[in-house]
């Protein structure tokens, strides 16, 4: 079963200047699946904008569920394979990437994007 879901991330340069930001809603089953879509977005606009050729990648996760999926195979849902190989595709033509973890309060511009639709 599909449900809507909020999803929003923010593109910061290496300064952590906003450089692109984007929100809406997603057809998600839950919100893991929902922060997976939001990354699968992220990565693809990186990559659009040419930085993943110039600019290292990180990625904050107020989730360490989802972090963990990313980084260690054996986590990962089978029912979210597909969406798994698209990251894993679009990390693969990155430069560099770092992982992070970020407790959720301290994303306030990515929250207030979500709850703004």
């Amino acid at each position: 079963m599909e449900n809507e879901a909020g999803c929003g991330e923010v593109l910061r340069d290496e300064k952590g200047v906003t450089r692109s930001l984007f929100s809406g809603l997603i057809k998600a089953m839950g919100s893991k699946m929902a922060e997976l879509m939001a990354i699968k977005t992220a990565l693809e606009m990186y990559i659009g904008m040419e930085w993943h050729v110039k600019v290292p990648l990180t990625m904050e996760f107020s989730s360490c569920v989802t972090m963990e999926w990313l980084l260690e195979r054996n986590y990962k849902l089978w029912t979210l394979w597909n969406l798994f190989i698209n990251i894993d595709r679009c990390i693969n033509q990155l430069v560099r990437v770092h992982f992070a973890f970020d407790h959720r309060q301290c994303n306030d511009i990515t929250d207030a994007m979500v709850k703004a639709g």
